[in-house]
């Protein structure tokens, strides 16, 4: 008779990246839009201009890029760069379809801009999270 091998809670979670990637791309995506509205209404506030708002949007995309590729590779510790850039893929294209609706379709060079800055942070966050050494427990 053949005994199975109990699963770790690290196999279940290695057997669907693919759901933890899709969190990671929905976690980066709503941490971009929080750190825009906090820097528009910022903006506001103090009067300035709207030419602050495409700078902002790209250091918002960098650091919510990294996060979610960092949320996306964490709990499953491989191909950090791959599952990163992934993660990062469907974080530009939630923030896209956003930024088209709101925009009514209308959206310039900046928007692939974003989506490159993105990619390229989530496959960083991707390579911390594999890299990042844990504290061993005694």
């Amino acid at each position: 008779m053949g005994a199975k091998a109990k699963k770790s809670r690290r196999d279940d979670k290695r057997d669907l990246p693919q759901i933890i990637i899709i969190i990671g791309s929905a976690l980066g995506a709503a941490l971009y839009f929080i750190i825009v509205a906090v820097a528009a209404l910022a903006a506001l506030k103090s009067g300035s201009g709207s030419s602050m708002y495409l700078p902002v949007g790209m250091a918002a995309g960098g650091i919510s890029g990294f996060a979610g590729g960092f949320a996306a590779v964490r709990p499953i510790k491989e191909k950090g760069a791959i599952f990163g850039a992934l993660s990062g893929l469907g974080q530009a294209l939630l923030c896209s379809i956003v930024i088209f609706i709101v925009n009514h379709a209308k959206a310039g060079s900046g928007i692939f801009i974003l989506s490159l800055i993105m990619i390229v942070f989530a496959a960083l966050g991707g390579i911390a999270a594999v890299n990042l050494k844990r504290k061993k427990k005694y």
